[in-house]
């Protein structure tokens, strides 16, 4: 397995080169691009500026693991508005043309939001609908699209069988599950969905989360180890569903003081993580 992490986690008031100097030295092998996330990679970005990006991380000795973004909280592939939903569409689209442009295979997308005025049938019916149109554009590019399990925020696709079903609906090799390991808060198991899901799974997003012992400050997500998931259980279950690929940091909370030092630290749990020294 491959380490990698968000350049959404480069310290505030950081360049992109500076980041990305961090993350190399840091002992990381790729870096995860947010589109919308950070300053220097946003929806006006064009293919040019795209392809420096590119240059900057290979000058780095990095490569790209894959493309996320947040922009699809304001802008759900779920909602009612034809205009909203749309602009959803044209994110996934170019998340898609810059994921090819930079060399990798897979994206990150939030699928569907359950609310009170939209609920839960009617964003299942209308994601399946938009993943399978969005899925011919990701096989002619050869990316694949990973839907993030973000549970208890999405109130969507809770479990992994749920979620499992929802990829046979959406039917379509191009479609499948980004998941994130911190985000399966009291109802359920880490390592029981990547046995479930683990042909699916197009990368790992890789926090803690505090089930026993309730939100830590401002957050139920914390470092790794430091949290109540079983790493020893979730490392087995990656090694027998034979997943092989990127382990993407995600550190949710940060350091407040000598936050470089974060990058140091998660890399080294990484490390132990890949290695089993548990």
């Amino acid at each position: 397995m491959k380490k990698s992490i968000g350049d959404n986690e480069i310290p505030k008031g950081w360049s992109f080169a500076q980041g990305l100097a961090l993350i190399k030295k840091a002992g990381y092998d790729g870096v995860e691009l947010w589109l919308g996330g950070t300053p220097w990679f946003t929806m006006d970005t064009t293919d040019a500026q795209a392809t420096d990006l590119l240059r900057q991380v290979h000058d780095a000795g990095l490569v790209v693991s894959n493309v996320s973004t947040g922009l699809h909280w304001k802008y759900p592939l779920s909602a009612r508005e034809p205009s909203v939903r749309e602009e959803g569409i044209r994110i996934v689209r170019r998340q898609l043309e810059t994921a090819h442009l930079f060399g990798t295979d897979a994206i990150l997308v939030v699928a569907g939001l359950v609310t009170e005025e939209v609920p839960y049938d009617e964003v299942y019916r209308r994601v399946v609908e938009v993943l399978q149109g969005l899925a011919p554009d990701a096989a002619r590019l050869g990316v694949r699209i990973g839907c993030e399990n973000c549970c208890a925020e999405q109130k969507f696709l809770l479990s992994p069988r749920e979620f499992r079903q929802f990829l046979r609906d959406v039917d379509r090799p191009s479609v499948g599950l980004h998941l994130d390991v911190g985000n399966i808060h009291d109802d359920g198991f880490a390592e029981q969905w990547i046995e479930i899901l683990g042909p699916q799974i197009t990368r790992i997003h890789i926090k803690d989360v505090m089930k026993k012992r309730g939100r830590c400050c401002d957050s139920v997500y914390t470092n790794v180890f430091l949290g109540d998931n079983n790493w020893s259980a979730i490392h087995a279950a990656l090694d027998k569903v034979g997943y092989d690929g990127w382990l993407v940091a995600e550190m949710e909370r940060r350091y407040h003081y000598a936050p470089d030092q974060q990058f140091f630290d998660t890399s080294a749990a990484l490390t132990r993580l890949i290695s089993n020294r548990l």
